[in-house]
């Protein structure tokens, strides 16, 4: 599921035309942005490397039957953190003077599948976290929920925002996240890219 995401992102980086964008301050910031997430995921630079080195490494051990949480929580963490330079470029691309709305479709487009599939390790690791300890699930999705429950719930946001289901403050605030992104994605990206191709 994390690899997934992690093809969006790259996919993400790759088609980021900054040609579309008239020069100026938020084009500066796109650059510096896209330089760094570029480092990130990048198999030919020093970080990508080491990440791609990492994760067949992971998979190594997934085959071998070892479970290797705590690793799979760190290539979490990383894919997140690419994930938010990702939010940081859509919301600058939401306020640049942009040549073609091709540039902003495109590109939410490839960050929708991502931000969903997040929000579902997420959510997921979440409840995870707590079976292991024998605790009571934070968010109450299906008896026994698996990848797809959890990419729904994180889905059903954008129809019905409740925190009905979440029982810790953890959960929350991980929902609260998840609607105030899923805002900015769709109320704002996307009704300016709308604007943009009928113009």
């Amino acid at each position: 599921m994390l690899l997934v995401t992690f093809i969006f992102t790259e996919q993400f980086d790759r088609n980021l035309d900054l040609e579309a964008v008239e020069e100026g301050a938020i084009r500066n910031f796109l650059e510096i942005s896209h330089s760094f997430l570029d480092a990130l995921t990048n198999h030919m630079q020093p970080i990508g490397a080491a990440f791609f080195v990492y994760t067949f490494i992971l998979i190594a051990l997934r085959l071998l039957g070892n479970k290797s949480r705590r690793l799979i929580d760190m290539l979490a963490i990383f894919l997140t953190s690419c994930w938010i330079v990702e939010l940081v470029i859509i919301n600058l691309l939401l306020i640049a003077p942009i040549k073609s709305p091709v540039l902003l479709i495109i590109e939410l487009l490839l960050f929708i599948p991502i931000i969903l599939i997040c929000f579902s390790w997420w959510y997921w690791r979440i409840n995870h976290g707590r079976s292991s300890k024998n605790l009571s699930p934070a968010i109450a999705v299906t008896d026994g929920p698996g990848a797809l429950e959890y990419f729904f719930f994180a889905a059903e946001v954008c129809f019905d925002y409740s925190q009905d289901s979440c029982k810790t403050s953890i959960a929350k605030m991980v929902r609260l996240l998840n609607g105030f992104v899923v805002l900015d994605i769709f109320g704002l990206t996307l009704s300016r890219a709308v604007d943009l191709a009928v113009r």
